[in-house]
């Protein structure tokens, strides 16, 4: 991938990081209520690391969690 990133990019990876981090902490809230049963695991702190990598990938590549 090349490092340079354009002003688009950039707010493309802010708003990737932002509809994690609100899923998150809405999937706790979810769960403190007794909504989604069992537990819930988050990537609060750890947006970056997830989109970083994902912005990575190209057409060919995989991912798996």
């Amino acid at each position: 991938m090349d490092t340079d990133l354009s002003s688009q990019d950039l707010l493309e990876m802010q708003r990737r990081m932002l509809r994690i981090r609100r899923f998150d902490e809405r999937a706790s809230r979810m769960v403190k209520r007794g909504q989604i049963p069992g537990t819930v695991h988050t990537s609060i702190g750890q947006e970056a690391q997830v989109v970083g990598a994902c912005m990575a990938l190209g057409d060919g590549d995989y991912m798996s969690g």
